[in-house]
């Protein structure tokens, strides 16, 4: 226990593990306390002599700083949280404005937190992706439990534009299952193993490799095509043509990536003659654009989408530089359905990262946003790691059909993923050197 207790990376390993869970499970305020604890790790420890137990500042809290100012991805992360602070002069309600700062808060507090974080290994991130997959494929499996048991019920939820039950809101634990079904495919392509290190083979090794691992990844695969949430299969399908892409640029594995390529095209067919829930996801969402083409999209759940990121873009139009201000733009938003859409749609905030960000900051606010999305991904060239480069495909698609990071389910899912992937590669960077 004494160990435990002097060991940063412990316990922040153990808080990571917290979070992850707390975050799969929707469990807000777990999930927060484990940010705080990695906040107050970061900057405080104890110092255990015999029977003497004292809490101090942490003894390396400077060289922390400097790896925080140093590895400049760091700071771009932060760029979310400064959009807002920055609209604030020009954004009259403080209520509003003051919520989108907590709620982006972690985009500037935790990077230094990770900064802080002894390096994390390759294996250690592994274990992480694997405890994922896991967890994931437990809770799937009760989900299809469920669906099986309440077949009927559940599809004629599906053909009316619902979903199926999941624990936590089931846009969000579709993204959570793409980024799993990456990461279980990259165990498996490592030939992971809880008992060895990652290991290198020819093609034929690792395909016969840890059954458990490629059985839970199929597993998954299928089912998110059962759950049929269409942000989480866009978002995998963008991730695993970049991947596509990835092998026939970077890799130069010309064969392998076009084959990848052609399967993740043939794949949505495949789905869609086989799977009801799938087919039935796909008819309605085409019946449900017809109904907003054609204006009479009442009620109906993608009309309301489109109808939200359609006065966004009229907001953004009329202030195009700065944007009406990030903290006016919910009270905005409501005069506009009360003029335009009163008693017709119902209120919603534009369903779109893009429009909202440039409703709220403008060009400019957009501009800065996309840098400080993309240059993580390009610090350095860490676009050569294919794990992290379809990582951004995941998130930066989901930005197009959701206003993925103004909830804290979103942002902790998005910084999760990021900070761990930008924490490994600034320490193999330095292993490097």
């Amino acid at each position: 226990m004494q160990t435990f207790l002097q060991s940063y990376k412990a316990q922040a390993v153990t808080f990571l593990f917290i979070w992850l869970v707390s975050m799969v499970l929707s469990a807000e305020f777990v999930l927060s306390v484990s940010m705080i604890a990695l906040i107050c790790l970061a900057l405080f420890q104890l110092k255990i002599e015999g029977p003497s137990v004292r809490l101090t500042l942490r003894e390396t809290l400077k060289q922390n700083f400097n790896n925080y100012w140093q590895y400049r991805a760091w700071l771009a992360v932060s760029i979310p949280f400064l959009l807002v602070l920055v609209s604030w002069p020009w954004s009259g309600d403080l209520h509003y404005t003051l919520e989108r700062l907590r709620i982006k808060l972690p985009f500037i507090a935790l990077p230094f937190v990770f900064a802080s974080m002894p390096p994390l290994r390759k294996r250690e991130v592994y274990t992480i992706l694997y405890f994922l997959l896991v967890v994931m494929s437990i809770i799937s499996a009760y989900v299809l439990v469920n669906f099986i048991a309440n077949f009927d019920a559940e599809m004629a939820k599906i053909g009316r534009g619902g979903h199926l039950t999941t624990p936590s809101n089931h846009i969000r634990f579709s993204l959570t299952l793409a980024i799993t079904i990456l990461g279980g495919g990259a165990l498996w392509f490592d030939n992971f193993s809880l008992k060895t290190n990652p290991q290198q083979g020819d093609a034929q090794t690792r395909r016969a490799s840890n059954p458990l691992i490629a059985g839970l990844t199929l597993f998954l695969f299928a089912f998110i095509h059962i759950l049929s949430v269409r942000s989480g299969l866009v978002t995998l399908y963008v991730a695993l043509l970049a991947l596509g892409a990835w092998f026939v640029f970077v890799k130069k594995r010309y064969l392998l990536g076009l084959v990848g390529i052609a399967g993740v095209a043939l794949l949505p067919v495949l789905a869609y003659l086989s799977l009801p829930s799938f087919k039935a996801k796909v008819d309605y969402a085409r019946w449900d654009y017809l109904q907003f083409k054609q204006g009479t999209g009442a009620d109906y759940p993608d009309s309301e989408r489109f109808t939200s990121m359609l006065l966004g873009l009229d907001i953004g139009r009329e202030h195009p530089l700065l944007g009406i201000g990030a903290g006016d733009l919910k009270r905005e938003m409501q005069q506009r359905y009360d003029a335009k859409a009163a008693g017709d749609y119902q209120f919603r905030m534009p369903h779109n990262q893009f429009v909202t960000i440039f409703a709220g900051t403008g060009a400019v606010g957009l501009a800065l946003f996309l840098v400080g999305f993309f240059f993580p991904l390009f610090y350095r060239k860490n676009w050569r790691n294919p794990l992290f480069l379809a990582l951004h495909g995941v998130i930066f698609t989901s930005f197009f059909v959701e206003d993925t990071i103004e909830n804290n389910f979103g942002v902790s899912l998005y910084l999760f993923f990021l900070l761990v992937g930008v924490k490994y590669l600034a320490g193999e960077e330095q292993e490097s050197l």
